[in-house]
């Protein structure tokens, strides 16, 4: 990652400090986009006839009520049970700013590659319920601890839980293509755009989980048996559909 992370840093200072030439900041736009971020903002200048500078915000935010059930296993002194385990509610939420440089090969072309990061932490958090856990806890005298393959659940007193999946790094280095114009020629303009985007590890995070979380959602991407190498979910694949208006 730091390899990748330093190369797209000198394109951008390189682009900022080598090409900056007559017409550097003389044109502006001003636009909206859709993509696998979400939706955003955005504003743009020219740097040259060659490089345009981009920066700009994309937001997804995702609810979803009663999302799955589950068995767990209790454990407590010599007691064979189970109980059940309900996710309550889930929430995905992407909030990115972005600065990023494009690049054009020919003068008036409509091709470019552009290089950059994005800002922000993405991550997925759900809350959960073990059912009848007073109960339960009553029964048995005291508050059980409860397995769900690895994992070890402690859930507060009411039997709630909560556990966040972190979706990468903070920072994350995007390289990516592009038709159409930063900038249109004309009042407005259309541009689509295909990258990838160096997220970073996931990682599972919980008040009431041991650290075998982690372990577990390992163990739950290696048996998925995907047709590529894990260091692949590192990426995430980008596409997005901006409209520009050209400011001047």
């Amino acid at each position: 990652m730091k390899k990748i992370f330093v190369s797209i840093m000198m394109f951008v200072l390189i682009s900022l400090s080598g090409k900056a030439q007559e017409g550097a900041f003389e044109s502006w736009s001003a636009g909206i986009n859709a993509g696998l971020y979400g939706a955003g903002i955005q504003g743009a200048t020219s740097l040259s006839s060659h490089f345009k500078l981009r920066a700009g915000f994309d937001y997804f935010t995702y609810n979803q009520q009663d999302v799955a059930e589950f068995e767990v296993d209790v454990e407590y002194s010599e007691t064979q049970q189970t109980a059940t385990a309900e996710l309550t509610d889930l929430e995905v939420t992407l909030p990115n700013f972005k600065v990023l440089v494009d690049y054009y090969p020919m003068k008036n072309g409509i091709f470019c590659l552009t290089g950059g990061v994005y800002f922000g932490n993405n991550k997925a958090s759900t809350n959960g319920l073990i059912r009848d856990y007073q109960e339960l806890s009553e029964q048995l005298g005291e508050s059980p601890y409860l397995r769900y393959e690895d994992i070890v659940i402690t859930p507060n007193d009411d039997g709630s839980f909560f556990g966040e999946l972190g979706m990468g790094n903070g920072i994350k280095p995007y390289i990516g293509i592009g038709l159409g114009r930063t900038i249109p020629r004309n009042r407005v303009g259309f541009k689509f755009e295909l990258g990838m985007v160096y997220q970073g590890k996931y990682t599972l995070t919980s008040p009431n989980m041991n650290e075998a979380g982690n372990d577990w959602l390992d163990g739950f991407i290696d048996e998925m048996e995907l047709p590529v190498s894990e260091s692949i979910l590192n990426w995430w694949p980008m596409l997005n559909l901006s409209l520009t208006y050209r400011i001047r």
